[in-house]
């Protein structure tokens, strides 16, 4: 009867299994290196696309999923039933119309969002400002909150660079341009204005004075106008509310300057 030959043991079968974890975490790192490069352009025409289809199948609404009942809802910054459409929902708070937008406006909202975004980052960016169109044209809104002090008129200087970024885009087209200022009830009271007319109107005659001093602005596209606490966002009486009615909104007409 032959002998048996004892079995051979390899020792280096861990090798494969070591390999197939380096694999698996070169893999890993490969993938979350893509996704930090994403192409900016490339996400754009996405975006794009998918608006595109949602407004072929008609206008769409928030859903209100707070409420008892269902129905279209707008986000509480955003007045119920803007003129020019209702109110989409995109990602970052900015909000838009069914309605499609003039393209040069919409290259010029395209133009804030990359300009803006990159320095502040997404969250900032929608607690900051927010973006839609109506029938006026593309409506820039500052939240008086973060941009200006209670009761004060210029804009704080940390926030300053935002608003030249935003005065920068917009010099470098043809549109009218209308800055409106709105407080609330009790915030003029407070640096001793008689009116909340006067302190909405001097935050935006201030804005467009802070423009024409460091853009090449033709003062005849600009305009100021102040409507005190008179064209509120939201009727409730919470701070929150009241917060959210405190705003500049810059807007960039649809009519050109000629």
């Amino acid at each position: 009867m032959k002998k048996k030959h004892p079995e051979h043991v390899n020792l280096e079968r861990w090798l494969v299994s070591y390999a197939d974890f380096i694999t698996l975490l070169f893999a890993f790192f490969v993938i979350m290196y893509a996704i930090s490069q994403a192409d900016i352009s490339k996400f754009k025409k996405v975006s794009q696309s998918i608006k595109a289809a949602f407004s072929a199948a008609g206008p769409v609404g928030m859903i209100d999923l707070g409420g008892a009942s269902g129905g279209n809802t707008a986000n509480p910054l955003d007045t119920i039933e803007p003129p020019g459409g209702r109110v989409m929902n995109l990602p970052a708070g900015k909000t838009n119309t069914a309605s499609d937008p003039d393209p040069q406006l919409q290259e010029i909202k395209e133009l804030l969002e990359e300009t803006i975004s990159l320095e502040l980052g997404v969250t900032d960016l929608s607690e900051k400002m927010q973006m839609n169109f109506d029938s006026r044209g593309l409506v820039v809104r500052l939240a008086a909150k973060d941009f200006f002090d209670q009761g004060e008129v210029e804009v704080k200087p940390d926030l300053q660079p935002m608003l030249d970024r935003i005065g920068r885009v917009i010099s470098r087209s043809k549109r009218l341009i209308r800055v409106e200022g709105h407080t609330d009830p009790s915030e003029a009271k407070t640096q001793g204005f008689t009116s909340d007319w006067e302190l909405s109107a001097a935050r935006a005659a201030w804005v467009i004075k802070y423009w024409l001093k460091r853009f090449e602005f033709d003062p005849k596209r600009l305009g100021a106008a102040g409507y005190s606490h008179f064209r509120p966002l939201s009727l409730s009486k919470n701070e929150w509310a009241k917060a959210s009615n405190r705003r500049v909104e810059i807007i960039v007409l649809n009519n050109q300057y000629e």
